[in-house]
């Protein structure tokens, strides 16, 4: 629309020099014109032709003391006594010979009416050129936005697509060959990624299950070889290792579980939790992990309530609150209000921010050799997503910040 408004006011512009200057130069031929029938009237008569005053022309020959052949056309200022105000005139002025005399001739033609004309034609054509474009925009907007429905009507149906819920979008048939195309493109596009992310959940979702058995076993006689006494040093610590590593392996295959189950809308059942009593009930559970660690707590908890799964809402609330512990410092602090609805969980910690574009991925670690599997975060995210809550990380000073937001 700008592009078009430029031109716009750009072919205007140029349109009115072009008429202006082939109607100047029509008013130069008509001076031209008087000048040869002024070279006939001498040449047959001997003399010059009278000067009236029946037309806007006006005519004045001065005698002249030299005989040349130059002539020149202007633009001048003639001053009207009569309105008080000077017209421009477009004036040829040359030398004419009558006789054994010389006189200069001026012949004038007043520019107001070809300005006029100029003025008039430019402003039809604009005005015709308005309304073709207000036309076109006005054909557009119902004609062209009716043959393109169906494609909003697609790009619609695509934000309703979710990968994982089993729906492929429902696009409404259409006469229009490409837009049947497109469509038919799109639902096998969605159906084979459907299909390719089922097979890679089930996977992990399998594995995990499989895992738990053996891990289990492997936790059951490695508490029995501990505890036997005539274990060396050397080989206490090796099993401690072993034990941590089993520990760490046990938890990450817990944590991917919940992951499917989340995805899977295993938690279907949905009531509406106390908010307040659910936090408080966490903040008496972490007291004494705080109090071991030096950490300082200052809460400020208002009634709050929201609807969904109360399992999930539990775990949110736990990820939340004891990855402000794990990642604080010693003798740090952890500030924790709660609203209507709004929870945000700050603490103090590294004097760097994390990475807010890959802090809810999955397996995404701040220090690679942590201890944790880097999974936390990405629970949070998704049980968020599950129950419709915003979530927002914020950094300042030393304090990192979670922020949610819900309706």
């Amino acid at each position: 629309m700008a592009v078009m408004v430029v031109l716009f006011l750009l072919s205007g512009i140029c349109y009115y020099f072009l008429i202006s200057y082939v109607l100047v130069h029509e008013l130069d031929e008509a001076l031209q014109d008087y000048q040869t029938r002024i070279h006939r009237y001498v040449d047959l008569q001997g003399k010059l032709p009278p000067v009236t005053g029946m037309d806007e022309t006006r005519v004045s020959y001065v005698p002249a003391a030299t005989s040349s052949k130059a002539q020149s056309i202007s633009t001048i200022f003639i001053s009207e006594r009569a309105e008080k105000r000077s017209h421009n005139y477009r004036q040829l002025s040359y030398i004419q010979k009558v006789g054994r005399a010389n006189y200069r001739v001026t012949i004038a033609k007043p520019i107001e009416g070809v300005k006029l004309l100029t003025r008039t034609v430019v402003g039809i054509t604009i005005a015709m050129l308005l309304i073709v474009i207000l036309t076109t925009i006005l054909f557009n907007q119902l004609i062209l936005r009716r043959l393109w429905q169906p494609f909003y009507d697609s790009l619609s149906a695509m934000k309703t697509f979710k990968l994982g819920r089993k729906q492929i979008p429902n696009f409404h048939p259409t006469d229009i060959d490409e837009f049947t195309y497109m469509n038919q493109l799109l639902e096998d596009t969605i159906a084979n990624a459907e299909t390719d992310y089922q097979v890679l959940k089930e996977f992990t979702e399998n594995a995990s299950h499989e895992m738990q058995t053996p891990l289990a076993i492997i936790r059951a006689k490695l508490d029995l070889v501990i505890q036997d006494e005539g274990l060396s040093e050397k080989q206490t610590q090796a099993l401690g290792s072993i034990y941590s590593g089993i520990k760490r392996l046990n938890k990450l295959n817990q944590s991917l579980l919940l992951l499917a189950k989340i995805e899977n809308n295993q938690f279907e059942q949905t009531i509406q939790v106390n908010l307040l009593e659910s936090t408080q009930e966490k903040l008496d559970q972490f007291q004494e992990f705080w109090m071991n660690n030096q950490i300082t707590c200052h809460a400020d908890l208002h009634p709050a309530t929201m609807k969904g799964n109360p399992e999930l809402i539990d775990i949110l609330l736990n990820n939340l609150i004891s990855n402000a512990a794990r990642h604080n410092k010693a003798g740090g602090a952890i500030g924790i209000k709660l609203d209507a609805n709004e929870l945000y969980i700050e603490n103090t910690g590294p004097l760097t921010e994390l990475d807010a574009a890959r802090l809810f991925r999955r397996f995404y670690k701040e220090q690679q050799h942590s201890q944790h599997n880097g999974l936390g975060l990405s629970i949070v995210k998704q049980i968020c997503d599950q129950l419709l809550i915003s979530i927002e990380y914020t950094f300042s000073g030393d304090w990192h910040r979670f922020t949610l937001k819900w309706d």
